[in-house]
């Protein structure tokens, strides 16, 4: 099959992973943060940005603009991420040729259609897929620049890294590395651009500080140490954000992966190998500057925050994988990977504990409020965000409480069907017996009951959270909502 053929089969296999499913799971916490960005007016979108997110502007004001259009439905929100996924394929073509053959840029493009990390933040209202794509248009440019004439390359380069600053702050762990060979190979003609970017990040630099004093700039780790976090992050890349629903899969993918490297370090040669080496620098400069920091105190990782490194690591890949003094085996290996990866999102996709919470689910369980009044109770206490997002009738209890005759509470990623009798031993108000609980989708939903309206006090409902729940339940107390 001719490159240009072969590059369009694959960009329809990466938007058949990406687009029939795009609205099959609802909106997870984060994406929800996204709609109350993009619902809210511009003139507060910047304040209201240094309070609740720990991102930089630029995806968030074309997301607002989007939905003025599209409207804040669930794949509308998620649509132009999906996109920002399926041009990257195109785009990995034409890098891949740049760094090697046509052959390497059919196989990188393949490997941007499968890549189970990919599909997965293709279909998340957030703004990796966007960073991605700019990351690896940022690539081309780097690589024009250092191979041609560098004036217009050195522009479009600027540009590229300058939009993926805008929109993800971990950008800046490839755009730095970029930045240090094209100081050192074009010198004196790399100065306009650089200065363009440190401006860029100048500018950008006091929301930074202004997220980092209010904390919300701080990674969530849930607990898990680094070095599970280190281990979980080149698993991701093989086989999805939250691991193979296939048993072991990662285990046959990262043999592959290896098998590749070993062609990287045997067959390249010439500037084949000084381009395959140039891109997996950038890479993987960026990641031990992740893993330093980390170390250092200021601990980022995790599998989302390494997708703009993701890409020129995969570009390196594909160099190997295509490389022709190795014959037919490069290609086979690349035919194996894409496969195993096209499987691990595929399963992924169909699998019930791959999938995001259910809060629409949560929303269609609780019904139309009882007799008596109810008061839903959400543990860790972020989670009235998102099922506001569905029922937005749901308002905080006031602070001196309220008088109810039922109380559903809502609990999140809870790994046991169904959980510890202990854990939910007490109930969560004097009065209530539990009436049933259910059980999907990591997330545990009880009702309880009382005779008569009983008195719920949400500071006594958080005291009950922190006491009943596990640590990563209950550290984050409880939110109660009324709900009339």
């Amino acid at each position: 099959m001719k490159p240009n053929w072969a590059v369009a089969a694959l960009t329809l296999a990466g938007a058949l992973l990406r687009l029939p499913t795009l609205g099959s799971q609802s909106l997870w916490l984060d994406e929800t943060l996204t709609g109350r960005l993009a619902r809210g007016d511009l003139a507060s979108l910047f304040d209201r940005l240094a309070i609740e997110e720990a991102n930089p502007p630029l995806y968030y004001l074309a997301m607002w603009g989007w939905t003025r259009v599209a409207g804040l439905g669930d794949v509308a929100l998620r649509l132009p991420s999906a996109l920002c996924g399926i041009a990257l394929i195109p785009v990995g073509y034409l890098l891949g040729s740049a760094l090697g053959s046509r052959r390497a840029g059919v196989v990188l493009a393949a490997l941007l259609a499968a890549n189970p990390l990919l599909v997965y933040y293709s279909q998340e209202a957030r703004g990796y897929a966007a960073v991605a794509l700019l990351v690896a248009l940022g690539l081309l440019f780097f690589q024009r620049a250092l191979q041609e004439r560098p004036g217009r390359p050195l522009l479009w380069w600027a540009v590229c890294a300058v939009l993926a600053l805008g929109v993800h702050w971990f950008a800046a762990l490839p755009v730095l590395a970029e930045a240090v060979v094209l100081a050192w190979r074009r010198r004196r003609a790399a100065l306009p651009a650089l200065a363009a970017v440190t401006a860029a990040a100048a500018a950008l630099a006091p929301l930074a500080l202004e997220q980092r004093s209010r904390g919300v700039s701080a990674n969530v780790t849930d607990g898990v140490s680094l070095a599970e976090r280190v281990k979980g992050v080149p698993t991701s890349w093989l086989v999805g954000e939250r691991g193979s629903a296939v048993a072991n899969l990662e285990w046959g993918l990262a043999a592959i992966a290896a098998a590749a490297l070993a062609l990287l370090a045997l067959k390249l040669a010439g500037a084949e190998r000084r381009r395959a080496a140039t891109v997996a620098a950038v890479g993987g400069a960026g990641l031990l500057a992740l893993l330093a920091a980390a170390v250092l105190g200021a601990d980022y990782v995790n599998n989302r925050n390494t997708i703009p490194l993701l890409v020129p690591l995969l570009a390196a890949l594909a160099v190997a994988l295509s490389v022709r003094a190795a014959g037919n085996v490069g290609p086979g290996l690349a035919v194996g990977l894409c496969a195993g990866m096209a499987i691990a999102a595929i399963t992924a996709q169909a699998d019930e504990g791959h999938e995001r919470h259910d809060w629409r689910g949560v929303e269609r369980s609780l019904g139309a409020a009882p007799a008596g009044g109810r008061a839903v109770i959400l543990a860790p206490r972020f989670n009235d965000t998102p099922l506001r997002w569905y029922r937005d009738t749901l308002v905080p209890a006031p602070p001196e409480g309220l008088r109810v005759r039922t109380i559903d509470v809502v609990l999140t990623d809870v790994e046991q069907d169904p959980p510890p009798k202990g854990s939910l031993s007490t109930p969560p108000a004097p009065g209530f017996v539990q009436a049933g609980f259910r059980f999907r989708q990591r997330m545990f939903v009880a009702r309880y009951v009382a005779q008569e309206p009983s008195s719920v006090r949400p500071a006594d409902v958080d005291r009950w959270a922190r006491a009943q729940l596990d640590p990563a339940r209950g550290a984050g107390g409880a939110a109660t909502l009324d709900d009339r």
